[in-house]
């Protein structure tokens, strides 16, 4: 049992990080989302209060953006190898027992099919005409397939939208400047092998809602 759960944390630990740190970049390089996205906030939720898992569902375009990190890059790009339990016929290939099998997920995540102009963020592709989410219950590719899908894809889900949601509630981020006040510009670049993350890069934040800041203090500082 402890070693399931070590597991399950050192997975989560890895992955959780690398898609916030990727959600963060991805609010530098397009403070329009961000906009957007803390206007629909400040619509639903009360001024003073962080939002909640309950206010989720009147949150469509914080969830597309969720959604749209999970894409843009993929935390382990090639998914969780798996062995095959017998052989198998796929598409006139013919798959033994005991194969290594892996998901590319970089390579669904690129889809032009799927992805028009894939390389770009863009939150909106997730929402219909009229702002609802495409697919109001997530079952996206990054968490795996099958039988041996993430069994913590539930709660690495609700921890990382959850976190979304409370930095974009009380935080601008924005792009730091130099002593002479020019901005530092920054690429969107990454490194790892099996699980990626963004190469360090430099950013600021700026409170926009202080009574909303001294709650998520608060909760922080619970014990």
């Amino acid at each position: 049992m402890k070693a399931v759960a070590l597991t399950g944390y050192l997975a989560g630990m890895e992955t959780t990080t690398s898609v916030v740190h990727s959600f963060i970049l991805a609010m530098v390089l397009h403070p329009d989302v961000q906009a957007r996205a803390r206007a629909e906030i400040n619509r639903v939720v009360k001024h003073d209060q962080i939002p909640s898992i309950d206010d989720r569902v009147s949150l469509p375009y914080l969830s597309a953006i969720f959604l749209e990190v999970l894409r843009w890059h993929p935390p382990i790009p090639l998914g969780i190898p798996h062995a095959t339990t017998q052989d198998d016929v796929y598409d006139g290939y013919f798959i033994p027992k005991g194969a290594i099998v892996t998901v590319n997920q970089w390579a669904l995540s690129r889809d032009e099919d799927t992805f028009p102009d894939a390389s770009r963020f863009d939150p909106s592709r997730h929402l219909t005409i009229d702002g609802k989410l495409k697919d109001p219950i997530v079952n996206h590719y990054t968490f795996g397939h099958g039988r041996r899908i993430c069994p913590g894809r539930w709660f690495a889900e609700n921890a990382v939208w959850t976190a979304m949601a409370a930095i974009l509630s009380v935080l601008h981020v924005d792009h730091s400047r130099d002593p002479h006040g020019h901005r530092i510009d920054i690429k969107p670049e990454y490194t790892g092998l099996m699980a990626i993350h963004p190469k360090p890069f430099q950013c600021s934040f700026e409170s926009v809602n202080t009574a909303r800041e001294e709650q998520l203090r608060a909760v922080m500082n619970f014990k």
